[in-house]
């Protein structure tokens, strides 16, 4: 972790804003080394981007550091490296996701779903297709109860959740809803719904009851 602070901090001080972003596939990892980091750091690799200052910086500490990514609620760059006081190649450290490297997403909408614009977008999306979807008279109004990203580990709305038949993917966006229709009395009728939305806010799936 002490490495991980001295290289953060002499890439800080010669200017991160100008990050030379590139795929881990061309930062030169051996591939033994990689799929031991991986079978150590015991997670799911997956694809990311990161500043190839950052990787020269750290070999030039550690001439064999082998980085990995694995997904998971919180990502983590994986450095790996034969530790002296170990005697074993394996992870020296963990970081999140941020400045200097992050997860390859999908492209998105913007301005985002971590925005309340982007919120109230996603949201707008769904109300505006369910009333269709559900296909019956007298339809009064929506509203919406909540907006979540498809991430790995939540209880409900992860990779592989299924929403009217339909595989829900990693940041694929969910959202939940209540349609209300005139009825015969005072009350409305509720239709509970949840959307399935693609990164890019197409309507995947609408599931009702």
């Amino acid at each position: 972790m002490r490495l991980l602070l001295i290289v953060s901090c002499l890439l800080f001080s010669t200017g991160l804003a100008r990050a030379q972003m590139v795929l881990n596939d061309s930062i030169g990892n051996d591939p033994a080394k990689e799929k031991l980091c991986a079978s150590r750091a015991r997670g799911k690799t997956v694809p990311f981007e990161i500043d190839s200052r950052y990787v020269a910086t750290a070999r030039s500490f550690h001439p064999d550091a082998t980085f990995i990514a694995i997904d998971g609620a919180s990502p983590q760059l994986v450095e790996c490296y034969l530790r002296e006081g170990t005697g074993r190649f394996e992870p020296d450290s963990y970081s999140p996701e941020q400045t200097f490297w992050h997860l390859i997403r999908p492209k998105g909408f913007e301005p985002g779903i971590n925005t309340q614009i982007g919120i109230s977008m996603a949201a707008k999306v769904c109300l505006d297709a369910a009333p269709a979807k559900i296909d019956r008279p007298h339809f009064d109004h929506s509203v919406y109860t909540s907006v979540v990203e498809i991430n790995i580990g939540s209880p409900l709305y992860h990779p592989g959740a299924s929403i009217a038949g339909k595989r829900a993917e990693r940041y694929d966006i969910t959202v939940t809803a209540t349609s209300f229709y005139k009825s015969s009395g005072p009350d409305l009728t509720a239709v509970k719904l949840t959307c399935l939305l693609s990164p890019m806010l197409d309507v995947k799936a609408i599931q009702f009851k």
